[in-house]
Order: C-alpha cells, then structure tokens, then sequence
C-alpha cells in the first residue's frame, strides 16, 4: 500500500489523501466531512487513461493539469488530477505524478495486460481499445493488419498503429483521451517483440 498527497491547485488547496492498495483504491474527491472519499475495489477496476492538459492563457500556455481517470465496471470514472502554474514547483509534480501512474501498475494494470497477454497467447479474439485482436492479425475501422507487417510510432501524448507495407493503414490513439491507450500501446510493443517482455515498464511509458 502506498499513500499519497495531492494539492489540487490555487483554488483547492486543501491536502486530499489518495491511497493505492492492493485491494482498493481511496481517494479524497469529495468535500462533504460525512463522505470524503471514494473507494474502489480492486476487481472493480477495467480501465485507465492519463495523461497532462495543457492550460492556455491569453497568447500562450500558462500551466499543466496532470489527470489520471480510472474506469469502473459500472462504466463510471474516478478523475484524479492536480495543476500547477508558470511551472512552479514542475519537478515536484510531475514526480507526483509518475510516482502515482507507476503504482497504479504495480497494484492493478500490469495484472490486467497479463490477462490481455494470456489471451493473446492463447490465439483467443479480443477487443482492446476499438482494436480486434486474431489468430493472425489485428483489426480496426475495417482495416486489417497482419502481425508480421504491424508496427508502431510513438509520441508525448499519442502514438500512431500503422503497417509497414500500407502506412494509409492506420489508427491514432491519445493516452489521456482513450481509455486502456497506455495497456494497449504496451500489449503492441510485447507483440511485436515477440512476446519479450521491456526490463524497464515504467520509464518507457510516455506520460
């Protein structure tokens, strides 16, 4: 269990506590003293996106609002986020930040990219993200390709799925706008590295 400490911003200042358990997640989202927290049981949980929001000023951007959005099977979303201004104490947050993203995959999103993984293994048909995933190839917005032909741009804040043979062949996902992008992007990249896993998770991942 890891506890954490979020300021949301100037105009929330108030120390909310977040706490990441192998059993639950619990945050301080609300501000009624009868009901301050939310909790969520772990096998409640099926989805996640992140990712930073940049907030523009008059002629240009002033700050950054980090956002992490954990999705339920109810379908509900539990937003988590906190902002900062004229990057004042930037280091600090953006620490905070991926502090918070990795422990989140250390207590529930590794578990369920190993149960995508197993399926895959196990040349079972999936959907993960708009993406079918076959025997022999993927399938998305009625296109097709094959795993041998499947590779992968990735940026800050999105990545591109193309094929090598057909690149007009594509499909663009945003790690903070599509739920489960950061699992997906993760499931591409073991499969086209026929199934070796990255040493290092955390640090590749873009947030």
């Amino acid at each position: 269990m890891k506890e954490f400490t979020i300021v949301r911003g100037l105009f929330d200042t108030r120390k909310r506590q977040l706490t990441i358990d192998e059993y639950f997640l619990k945050f301080e989202n609300k501000d009624h003293n009868e009901d301050l927290f939310t909790i969520i049981s772990k096998n409640e949980i099926i989805g996640i996106r992140y990712g930073i929001h940049f907030i523009k000023g008059l002629e240009f951007y002033i700050g950054r609002e980090y956002q992490i959005f954990i999705k339920t099977k109810s379908g509900k979303e539990l937003k988590i986020f906190f902002k900062l201004f004229y990057r004042r104490k930037l280091n600090e947050k953006h620490q905070l930040f991926f502090d918070i993203v990795n422990e989140l995959w250390n207590q529930y999103f590794d578990e369920i990219l190993n149960n995508y993984i197993q399926q895959f293994s196990n040349s079972e048909e999936f959907n993960l993200c708009g993406v079918v995933f076959k025997d022999t190839c993927i399938q998305f917005d009625k296109k097709e390709i094959s795993y041998h032909d499947l590779a992968i741009k990735k940026y800050s804040h999105y990545f591109m799925i193309y094929s090598e043979e057909n690149q007009y062949k594509n499909k663009m996902l945003y790690y903070l706008k599509d739920n489960n992008a950061v699992i997906l992007i993760e499931l591409l990249n073991i499969i086209i590295k026929n199934g070796q896993f990255r040493t290092e998770k955390i640090p590749d991942r873009s947030l």
